[in-house]
């Protein structure tokens, strides 16, 4: 899908179901940046939306990963093994990309591939305020947007008007993931105070243009509000102690979501502990 002439968007598959998917952008400038990578296999996806655009993937130079999870991490070293090029993340994830849970490395089922090609090497660490040429005119701003993980982050260009989010947008109709709930409040209300974006373009739902873009963010924390509302009211219904993986399992209902597809139960839990633990929550969500 194109973007802007210099932005192409790749959708890649998130496991068998059709309605999962992860979006990787390609931006090409002097050489090709890519943002996040999908799951490892989705390096075949990339490779050939770079041919069909009369591009080489000899020209990826740069990988900048939004966080670490294994669907925008997964074909890194692959890409990296074929063309060399330098991945670039946030130190606060650096470790979990370097030394990806072992668990990811392996086959989860037979005839099922791993989920990550392999370990990287973070080469260039990011901070909040980094600025990188991708050349052409095209400089990407990185904005730290952490909640999702610690070391989520954002990139803005500026001269495309598109803000590309990671993970920080957690679309309606999907479970919520986060390790710090009200870090991600805050991240989303910092992406809705700039100004001027005309595309927003996260990683688990649709581009978006115009108007939409700044829609995408208020309905992130809306549908936030309601998850953590869902939470208090499963928790009140369990009674004594929190059981994360009930309230977890109890949590799509009360959503009004299809527990199917969705995250993996002890993801969930770990979610809703961090909600139930986070401190001054409800003043955040608060409208």
């Amino acid at each position: 899908m194109q973007i802007t002439p210099s932005i192409e968007a790749i959708r890649t598959p998130l496991g068998p179901a059709k309605d999962r998917f992860v979006y990787v952008y390609l931006v090409y400038g002097d050489g090709i940046t890519v943002i996040d990578t999908g799951m490892a296999g989705s390096d075949q996806l990339i490779l050939g939306a770079i041919r069909s655009a009369g591009r080489d993937p000899a020209e990826i130079r740069l990988i900048v990963l939004t966080h670490h999870h294994p669907d925008h991490t997964g074909s890194a070293k692959t890409l990296r093994d074929l063309t060399g090029c330098t991945i670039a993340a946030h130190p606060l994830d650096r470790q979990a990309i370097e030394q990806p849970d072992p668990a990811l490395l392996r086959n989860p089922a037979p005839g099922v591939p791993p989920f990550v090609s392999g370990p990287v090497p973070v080469d260039r660490p990011l901070q909040d305020g980094d600025r990188i040429d991708a050349g052409a005119g095209l400089v990407l701003e990185v904005l730290h947007t952490p909640g999702h993980t610690p070391g989520s982050i954002a990139l803005l260009i500026g001269h495309e008007k598109a803000l590309f989010t990671g993970d920080a947008i957690q679309a309606p109709g999907r479970m919520p993931i986060f390790a710090d709930p009200v870090a991600l409040v805050r991240s989303l209300r910092r992406l809705r105070a700039l100004t001027g974006i005309e595309r927003c373009l996260p990683a688990h739902d649709e581009p978006a243009q115009g108007a939409e873009s700044y829609r995408r963010l208020d309905a992130s924390i809306a549908h936030l509000r309601r998850f953590h509302a869902a939470v208090k009211e499963a928790a009140a219904g369990a009674g004594g102690a929190p059981d994360y993986m009930r309230i977890a399992a109890a949590v799509p209902a009360l959503l009004g979501i299809s527990p199917l597809p969705a995250p993996p139960l002890p993801d969930l839990a770990q979610a809703v502990r961090a909600d139930l633990e986070a401190t001054g929550l409800d003043e955040e969500l608060a409208e």
